[in-house]
């Protein structure tokens, strides 16, 4: 049986963070074990890598210095056959001389000297160039099996040994989602006009989460700009008393605004839970939990005393610990009791101490609601993250960069999807609260939900499926149908806008006492949808824990050949 997580700060700090870090060096020295990399070979390619690049940026400097002597050599001898030509009757006759000595000494030097120099110099360049390239070829052949062994999975693999409460599926399932809006009361309609750009679902003690990245398009404005320059002339008396005609001229600006679509993304965390099933709230990260004392902070608390104290407000009553109330302000629920059921003083302390940190964690950076049990986590620090897990970011060529960028790199991407779920390890109720399907077990249809067609669309490419006149980006949405080989046809449509230039004339008064009319010219976006198709497969097989990565990657390219596919991610192979 393993623990609850109570305090998740403390035990990312003093359990988590250093168990991941023995986990990732593990997994990548079985991965360097299995690739049988040539080590030192590698090691000494580099090294004369390194030393062919500091040696080619040497010779780039100098040819930098060279070509500027060269310039102000030739800008030298211009500027004294300049003065020779132009002033010679003029000046003395030693500094003809002179000047002429000092050109013929400059000339030589430049045929003589630099112009070798240089072209010697650049023949080094490209020397160097070729050969960093031969041992940068060299070092990317040497690494190749090990580039070749990292897969989808390794993160979530590597996450799920490090805190054993965790789990996550190969892929989303349409079970997964099924369970989601039957037992939990998710909506369907989030998905309407959003596109997913990737989903990673799976469990958190036997309850179901989510964590996406969605596009989606919201209708904005956009402001064009027109102008006409007039002119005339009046009649008025100058100076000297005399009447002259005088010319004005002014430039009328209009505007025009007009609807201009915008497409957002944005990352969260959907997790489901029937602890405080009725309850529902949404509090917005405040930063108040360092700020006591402050007047922000007092102005705060005595705004939810207040609101406390209406008796015409019977949906807030504020918890004793009004520093939890203040700092995580949910003054919005409509459930006291089960609030106070789910969180309870130690919930409150784990809360407030996360909310507190500034070192370990993030602290308060993240939104927090719940519709009943349906629970939404929107952290700022994942939006700019990249979670796809595309397993080309660990590939390089050097083996000791590789080894430390797999260190940081998985670090930085368990941090980060550790702390989206810490507001709700915060919640002791969360995690001794199962559901019957977990408890009980069933079986898990094995079949991708649209979640998933979404995203392996988002992958090839919105190019691939967008109206040729589309100029901006796309919502990719799908459907599917099974095919009679096993294989799902998958139909992309790609929702987009094209644009026809418009021209609108803008009624303007001018100095001259008469209305002008401005033309402004600006962009009409019109709705326009593309469509392409996707063959796929799951690969439903299952997996034996001791089974190797070579293995694994035989078994892909099994799936692959046997399924007449071309791409293989997360467990589904597809193909365009």
């Amino acid at each position: 049986m393993t623990e609850d997580i109570y305090d998740p700060l403390d035990e990312y700090a003093g359990k988590f963070r250093p168990r991941f870090e023995q986990v990732a060096k593990e997994t990548f020295a079985q991965l360097a074990r299995e690739a049988n990399v040539n080590v030192a070979a590698n090691r000494e390619t580099c090294r004369l890598l390194d030393m062919t690049e500091d040696e080619l940026g040497s010779v780039k400097s100098s040819i930098n210095w060279t070509t500027f002597l060269c310039v102000v050599l030739w800008c030298g001898l211009a500027v004294g056959g300049w003065v020779l030509y132009s002033q010679w009757q003029v000046i003395d006759s030693w500094y003809v001389v002179g000047i002429g000595l000092a050109m013929v000494v400059a000339l030589i030097l430049l045929l003589a000297k630099v112009h070798p120099r240089l072209s010697q110099l650049k023949d080094e360049r490209d020397n160097l160039q070729d050969k960093a390239e031969q041992y940068k070829a060299e070092a990317w052949r040497q690494m190749e099996p090990l580039n070749r062994l990292y897969d989808w999975d390794v993160l979530m693999r590597m996450m799920t040994q490090t805190v054993p409460r965790l789990e996550f599926d190969p892929y989303f399932t349409t079970q997964r989602l099924a369970d989601l809006q039957e037992i939990y009361g998710w909506d369907g309609s989030f998905n309407k006009e959003r596109s997913v750009i990737y989903s990673h679902s799976g469990l958190i003690n036997g309850n179901p989460f989510v964590l996406c990245r969605t596009r989606k398009m919201e209708m904005g404005s956009k402001t064009y700009q027109g102008s006409k320059t007039i002119h005339w002339t009046t009649r008025e008396r100058g100076s000297d008393g005399k009447m002259q005609t005088v010319h004005h001229s002014e430039t009328l600006i209009a505007t025009v605004t007009a609807p201009y679509p915008e497409y957002y993304e944005k990352t969260r965390l959907i997790y489901g839970n029937t602890a405080a099933p009725d309850l529902k709230f949404y509090r917005q990260q405040s930063g108040m939990a360092n700020r006591e004392g402050s007047l922000s902070y007092k102005w705060k608390r005595r705004k939810l005393r207040n609101k406390a104290r209406d008796l015409d407000n019977s949906d807030f009553a504020m918890l004793t610990n009004e520093e939890f109330e203040v700092a995580f302000d949910t003054s919005n629920r409509n459930n006291n009791q089960q609030y106070a059921m789910l969180f309870t003083p130690l919930a409150q302390s784990s809360m407030l101490k996360l909310l507190r940190d500034q070192e370990v964690g993030y602290g308060d950076d993240f939104d927090f609601g719940k519709n009943c049990m349906i629970n939404t986590i929107i952290s700022d620090h994942i939006q700019s993250m990249d979670l796809d897990m595309d397993p080309r970011r660990y590939h390089n060529y050097n083996y000791d960069q590789a080894e430390r960028d797999f260190y940081t790199l998985n670090a930085g991407y368990f941090r980060a999807i550790y702390f989206c779920l810490a507001p709700l390890l915060c919640v002791p109720m969360y995690q001794q609260i199962r559901s019957q399907q977990d408890i009980y077990g069933r079986d898990m249809q094995r079949r991708s939900a649209f979640w998933e067609h979404e995203a392996l669309a988002n992958f090839w490419g919105q190019d691939r499926f967008k109206h040729p006149r589309c100029v901006t980006d796309c919502i990719l949405k799908t459907q599917s149908k099974s095919e009679a080989d096993g294989n799902t046809r998958v139909t992309v449509f790609a929702h987009g806008y094209r644009v026809e230039k418009r021209v609108t004339y803008v009624s303007k008064w001018g100095g001259d006492g008469r209305t002008h009319q401005v033309p402004v010219y600006w962009d009409e976006y019109l709705p326009v949808t593309g469509q392409g198709s996707m063959h796929m497969q799951e690969d439903n097989s299952s997996e034996d824990p001791a089974t190797t990565q070579r293995q694994r990657l035989d078994h892909i390219a099994q799936v692959l050949d046997r399924a007449g596919m071309s791409v293989y991610r997360r467990h589904i192979a597809s193909k365009i």
